[in-house]
């Protein structure tokens, strides 16, 4: 039985929302604090113009505050603050034994699986050589996804060529030209990986520079699958999608233990990877020269939820349906039923993680005149039930009891 509370909660979070990982972040939040609260929550985004807490005397009246982005004036302000407090993917220098920040609770990033993860995705699409780029200013959690990407590569008995941190420029200045040519020079085809997505849309900018395409050259994949930079792109942007909406609901629970001194001891907790959402930028496969392959292609894509069958395509080809196959098989490596199959298993898990649809309409939508053949198909290729696979990827996060550590206050 939880504690009582005299009153609301009035929180304070910390964290900027113009990209991804920060908006998943408060979701994760938002969504603790619909389950369990009800909390005021008092926002600060650190936009220019925002007014900020600087002092102790500005967090006064707050009963908690969630730190995700830590700015100089709140630094020195949550110095000598005596709340509730606790952060989310703290700089190396909070979490030192000298800091003051080193005793709160916080949730870190697991930066070694994300490498590993990468690793293991290029690994399973058959590549052979790889790259990777870290952030611009070289920092911690971009050393350790470096590393740990070589590493998993190295056990599969591979090499892994990193931009040089030493060929970067100093902070703010834009490395473009030095990037450009170390690309240049990187063996073909090749899998890279960039520290997070704005530097993998850099890397994509400037293959479309120089002549290098993308996947058919590098297959290029990102981190924090921001839908907005990867769906922009052309080709859009493969990226691992974090845990980052549950670490913003893990965040949540910590804070609201301590609000209700239920304890008093630290606990942190590591947040890995979701998932790897792929696009056109690790597809070579989706890319082909020939008009035959292409046309296909695009009858498919239009008619995911239409039923269509091989001959279907054929008679809209206009061509023999021996042709059609051997056309598209030296193109992509399999046939037109596996094309359409792998379209319509696209369409599947789109709507059972995006919708509600009953699952019966599921399947009227994705071209399959009966659940009982989709059933079977997304079982082999999945290795769950469809239901399983929604219930897996519910939105709502449920109170977390797990993969904490605890430290003595």
């Amino acid at each position: 039985m939880l504690k009582v509370l005299k009153h609301i909660p009035r929180v304070m979070v910390i964290q900027e929302t113009s990209v991804q990982p920060g908006r998943d972040k408060l979701q994760g939040i938002f969504n603790y604090a619909h389950l369990y609260g009800p909390w005021n929550i008092h926002l600060v985004h650190g936009r220019s113009g925002e007014q900020r807490p600087k002092t102790v005397n500005d967090l006064r009246g707050y009963d908690g505050i969630i730190v995700g982005q830590m700015m100089l004036e709140l630094a020195k302000a949550l110095g000598g603050a005596r709340r509730p407090t606790v952060l989310m993917d703290p700089l190396d220098e909070a979490l030192q034994p000298n800091s003051p920040f080193a005793r709160l609770s916080c949730t870190l990033d697991d930066s070694e699986q994300v490498g590993k993860a990468a690793a293991e995705y290029f690994l399973g699409r058959g590549f052979t050589r790889f790259a990777y780029v870290g952030d611009a200013l070289n920092r911690n959690w971009s050393v350790r996804r470096g590393e740990s990407f070589s590493s998993r590569l190295a056990e599969a008995g591979y090499t892994c060529s990193a931009y040089p941190a030493s060929r970067r420029p100093a902070a703010g200045a834009d490395d473009s030209h030095v990037l450009a040519e170390w690309l240049l020079g990187l063996p073909k085809p090749i899998a890279l990986l960039a520290a997070m997505d704005t530097r993998a849309c850099q890397v994509i900018e400037i293959c479309e520079a120089c002549g290098i395409r993308v996947p058919q050259d590098i297959a290029v994949l990102g981190v924090d699958n921001d839908e907005l930079v990867c769906n922009g792109l052309a080709p859009t942007l493969s990226s691992i999608r974090r845990e980052t909406e549950q670490c913003g609901f893990i965040a949540a629970g910590m804070l609201d233990r301590l609000m209700r001194r239920e304890t008093r001891r630290r606990e942190t907790f590591l947040y890995g990877v979701k998932e790897i959402v792929t696009r056109e930028s690790t597809r070579p496969d989706l890319h082909s020269s020939d008009p035959v392959v292409q046309r296909a292609r695009e009858f498919i894509r239009i008619n995911t939820g239409a039923g269509i069958g091989v001959p279907d395509i054929v008679r809209h080809l206009n061509v023999s349906r021996r042709l059609a196959e051997t056309r598209f098989r030296a193109a992509l490596g399999h046939s037109l039923l596996d094309e359409i199959q792998n379209a319509r298993l696209e369409r599947v898990v789109r709507l059972l993680r995006e919708t509600d649809l009953p699952l019966t309409e599921v399947c009227t939508r994705c071209g399959y005149s009966t659940d009982v053949h989709l059933r079977r198909l997304f079982k082999a290729r999945y290795g769950c039930s469809m239901r399983d696979y929604r219930m897996a990827h519910l939105k709502v996060l449920p109170r977390p009891s797990h993969r904490l550590a605890h430290d003595n206050a």
